[in-house]
């Protein structure tokens, strides 16, 4: 898409932003030595990685072991939102093949992640200086995904959805390329700094 592809062009497009990251990470860190914990983070990356290109959807960024995918963006997905769920659900599936694959390994426990997806309207482009700049997006839309994905703590859970999100998933039956993503209500968030809920 030439218009989200030029250097100058910054747009407001409504996106569905990921953010995941592993559980006890830094405990991981601490137990292995850095070339065993390099090779499981990339053996982790890439899979992760695939399914996000696989639904549609854009890596942005890697933050550690974070990661930050975006969908309808820079090309339009129409199920964005669907996709999105969907993603999350197979990450979720494939982290239990890799730990069946790692499981012999010296010192690794069994990982599980954290998943939190927004949807809103935010800006969309090539953002940062003369030394660097990099295609992502910009907004309080964003802060709110990064804000799930650590609230999965106090609610003891893996993936939180923001109400946008489940909204547009459900809009036409809440099923993804066929497949049928259940939600369940948890209650209302307050974002630290943020006047709305």
């Amino acid at each position: 898409n030439g218009e989200l592809g030029s250097t100058n062009v910054m747009v407001r497009r409504v996106v569905s932003m990921l953010f995941m990251d592993i559980a006890g990470f830094s405990g991981l860190c601490e137990a292995i030595d850095a070339e065993q914990l390099m090779r499981l983070t990339q053996d982790y990356l890439t899979a992760m990685c695939e399914i996000i290109v696989k639904s549609g959807g854009t890596l942005d960024k890697f933050i550690g072991d974070c990661i930050m995918a975006l969908w309808n963006v820079p090309r339009p997905h129409p199920g964005q939102c669907h996709a999105a769920c969907h993603a999350a659900l197979r990450m979720q599936l494939e982290l239990l093949k890799l730990w069946e694959k790692w499981k012999g390994e010296p010192g690794v426990p069994l990982l599980r992640f954290r998943c939190g997806i927004n949807s809103a309207r935010v800006m969309v482009g090539n953002f940062g200086c003369d030394y660097r700049i990099s295609y992502t997006v910009m907004g309080d839309g964003v802060n709110v995904a990064s804000r799930l994905e650590s609230a999965n703590k106090t609610f003891g859970t893996v993936v939180l959805v923001a109400e946008s999100t489940f909204s547009g998933a459900t809009s036409s039956g809440g099923s993804c390329g066929g497949e049928r993503v259940i939600f369940r209500k948890l209650g209302r968030l307050t974002v630290p700094g943020r006047a709305e809920v």
